[in-house]
């Protein structure tokens, strides 16, 4: 009986202890330190304006896609594409400043 072979352990259990061992765990990859003050200074600033916009006629103007009052309304940067700015400095019932 020396010579019997120990039957190997079932897969996912140590053959010392005949628990089931907990896959290893993985290390979250490094994050980046960001300085502090830049996104406090980002979140206080809020998003840039980009244009202004306001309608000649009283009951306002529409025109790409969007309805612009006749007072003035600021727009964010990114708001409209190249070619609808284009559109927009380019039509005569609209009044456009970049800002």
């Amino acid at each position: 009986m020396a010579d019997e072979k120990k039957p190997a352990a079932p897969t996912g259990q140590s053959a010392t202890k005949g628990k089931p061992q907990a896959p290893a765990a993985k290390k979250p990859a490094p994050v980046a330190a960001k300085p502090a003050g830049d996104t406090q200074a980002k979140a206080e600033a809020g998003p840039k304006m980009a244009l202004r916009i306001a309608a000649k006629p009283k009951e306002g103007f529409r025109r790409c896609g969007v309805h612009h009052p006749f007072g003035p309304a600021d727009h964010p940067e990114g708001r409209f594409t190249a070619k609808e700015i284009q559109i927009l400095k380019g039509e005569p019932n609209l009044v456009v400043v970049d800002l």
